[in-house]
């Protein structure tokens, strides 16, 4: 199917040609569902036994595309790996942020009345959630002696 690494033809041409990532290229997009015009031509090429110099040429320039594409597309995926890092940091902050806020306001509420009354407000304005009201109404009644 492949068999073209180095090919001098008519004028002395040399083409070399990478055959794995052919062979790869031409296997991955003949299992896409509507493959784009330059991977029909890719899979065209990669097929044909007899090139000629002219095809050769043709298909190194789309063999350049495609791996350009290829690192082009890892490069975005290490970016948004980065990005969603930064992101999941920030929310791990944010989420230690309410847990240490909320722990000094519980322990606060054990010695001072204000403290309660606060925790209380909180309860009962909405600031917890209705699924989470069972967790902490026992904090309520501690706190509140």
């Amino acid at each position: 199917m492949l068999n073209c690494l180095e090919n001098t033809r008519n004028g002395g041409y040399m083409t070399n040609i990478d055959t794995d990532y052919l062979s790869t290229l031409v296997t991955r997009f003949k299992a896409f569902n509507k493959p784009t015009d330059a991977q029909q031509l890719i899979i065209a090429l990669g097929d044909k036994l007899d090139r000629t110099d002219d095809d050769d040429k043709k298909l190194n320039v789309l063999l350049r595309a495609e791996k350009k594409a290829d690192e082009l597309a890892k490069a975005r995926a290490g970016t948004r790996k980065l990005i969603d890092a930064e992101k999941a940091q920030a929310r791990k902050l944010e989420v230690r942020k309410k847990i240490v806020w909320g722990a000094a306001l519980k322990t606060a509420a054990q010695n001072d009345k204000e403290a309660a009354l606060l925790m209380q407000f909180l309860f009962d304005n909405g600031y917890v959630a209705e699924k989470d009201k069972d967790a902490v109404r026992a904090d309520l009644q501690s706190s509140s002696k």
